[in-house]
């Protein structure tokens, strides 16, 4: 499942230096994309996981005193753009 994260960032400095560094993963866990605001103090991702219970003690751990994180699972069936249609419709379109 997709699950969008909404991040308030409190000390931007050592969030942006923590989130250069690619973390060590559990299976079924992926960062797609992190989208920093014009506003250092806010961001967004979007992950796959398994579900958002799984998520949200595994990235706030990582991020506490960080930020404050809020969660939003994604309906796949009513989104676009999501990583894994993206590569699915590049997929069709090279067919024509």
């Amino acid at each position: 499942m997709h699950v969008l994260v909404n991040h308030q960032i409190s000390n931007p400095e050592a969030f942006w230096s923590l989130v250069k560094i690619e973390p060590a993963l559990p299976e079924g866990f992926k960062v797609h994309s992190l989208l920093a605001g014009a506003d250092p103090t806010q961001a967004a991702c979007i992950w796959t996981a398994p579900n958002v219970d799984s998520l949200r003690p595994l990235l706030d751990g990582m991020l506490i005193g960080l930020c404050t994180n809020t969660y939003m699972q994604i309906n796949d069936e009513n989104s676009f753009g999501l990583p894994d249609q993206v590569s699915q419709q590049d997929l069709a379109g090279s067919h024509h």
